[in-house]
């Protein structure tokens, strides 16, 4: 481990995403798919995840992110559901149906707009069968783009006209217009080569993202150029976020998964939540059903 990384959390996860900082209660959120967990947590808490208040719900559950009211919207397998404030399932906003059963949801973000835009991976095949969808406060379902293998990594520019899309399979972060209509347009790579996961954008412009098997963490330029690099001791980097009240720690989330035992003996903290500070701030999410 660096000097520059320090573990956040070390609670044997199976497969950490989603996290982001909820500055409506000061915490730090974040789930485990596999187990159907949702945790939220103080900055401040203990590694072992003893002071997180902890929600079970039906895995896999893969993303969470902030709704107008106090609640949240998650993505489960193939569908999108409401929690209230505590966490609790309170009714579901829509069914997404995938082109066959072994896929799963997987990333989710709101965007500027107050949509949620969430996509599918494949768990079963290599065929480019993913698609990505928008959801909107009322329940409509809108598909923005198919043929992905694993939809990740999802980000916008400060003004909602760009997105930024990843498709972990291709090793390719795209680019692509994107509006108020909550259209995309044509997709044209940006960063390329790495099996890129989660993506944040930073205050300035610039790019952080988790290397799924590589055990780190990239921070790119705007124009695609790579400013940096960081280890992290897990192989399997997922979810990357701005956290804290000045949004000034990056936290960056792992996997156990595929992992066989010996490589856990040799990277025993698969599944924990790593933290650094980069010297950069993010940007608050966005909350489904506002603007």
């Amino acid at each position: 481990m660096t000097a520059e990384i320090e573990v956040f959390r070390d609670t044997g996860a199976i497969l950490v995403e989603s996290i982001w900082w909820d500055a409506r209660t000061d915490e730090v959120v974040w789930v485990d798919i596999s187990a159907g967990l949702l945790h939220r947590g103080p900055l401040d808490g203990s590694r072992d995840g003893c002071d997180d208040r902890v929600v079970e719900l039906p895995p896999p559950v893969s993303a969470v992110q902030p709704a107008v009211g106090g609640g949240y919207i998650a993505a489960l397998k193939d569908s999108v559901v409401m929690l209230d404030a505590a966490g609790r399932i309170d009714r579901e906003l829509a069914r997404l149906p995938h082109r066959h059963d072994g896929m799963r949801l997987n990333e989710g973000k709101v965007d500027p707009f107050g949509r949620f835009v969430v996509g599918a991976m494949e768990l079963t095949s290599d065929d480019a069968d993913a698609a990505v969808w928008s959801v909107d406060a009322a329940g409509t379902v809108s598909v923005i783009r198919g043929g992905f293998g694993v939809a990740n990594g999802f980000e916008w520019d400060d003004d909602g006209a760009t997105m930024f899309i990843t498709d972990t399979s291709t090793s390719t972060v795209y680019r692509g217009a994107y509006g108020a209509d909550g259209r995309l347009g044509d997709l044209a790579p940006f960063l390329v080569g790495r099996m890129s996961d989660g993506l944040v954008r930073a205050s300035d412009g610039t790019f952080y993202n988790g290397i799924y098997g590589d055990g780190s963490v990239v921070h790119w330029n705007a124009d695609g150029s790579v400013v940096r690099e960081v280890s992290v001791p897990a192989p399997n980097v997922t979810s990357v976020a701005f956290v804290g009240p000045d949004l000034d720690q990056l936290l960056i989330g792992s996997a156990r998964e595929n992992l066989e035992e010996s490589q856990l003996r040799e990277a025993p903290l698969s599944g924990g939540i790593f933290r650094w500070r980069p010297g950069a701030t993010g940007r608050p999410v966005h909350t489904f059903g506002g603007r």
